[in-house]
């Protein structure tokens, strides 16, 4: 009792996975305008009551909201390695995807599509590498 999985499935199944990228991507954008808008509200507050906001609690909303400091300002090594792990998982995600529609009989559109993808990815996953190795520390 071995059924082909109907085509409509695979369609779904890369239409799902094109909403939850834009999905993630739009939650993320949300978080940080959500954060410098509830900054603005404090701001919003003192401005209300014409008085001007304590320079400690200044230097606080402005590291917070719009600053944010991060490890990869310091190092750009560390942008460059996590975008080659991210790379790197996608390639090995798309080789086992390959892999699978290989020995499933898939139409030959879907396996050229994996191909593509882990191509793409182990390219994008050997730049990153390369760039983190030959990147100066500030």
């Amino acid at each position: 009792m071995h059924d082909k999985l109907p085509e409509i499935f695979w369609y779904l199944f890369w239409i799902g996975f094109v909403i939850l990228a834009f999905r993630m991507a739009y939650l993320g954008g949300r978080a940080g305008f959500e954060a410098r808008m509830r900054a603005l509200d404090i701001l919003k507050m003192y401005a209300e009551k014409g008085t001007e906001p304590p320079p400690a609690m200044m230097q606080e909303l402005t590291e917070r909201a719009f600053e944010k400091p991060s490890p990869a300002k310091k190092d750009p090594r560390l942008s460059l390695l996590s975008s080659f792990i991210g790379f790197l998982f996608m390639a090995c995600a798309s080789w086992g995807v390959h892999a699978w529609l290989n020995g499933g009989g898939a139409p030959s559109w879907q396996t050229i599509a994996a191909s593509a993808s882990m191509a793409f990815f182990g390219i994008g996953a050997l730049g990153f590498l390369l760039a983190a190795l030959i990147a100066r520390p500030k």
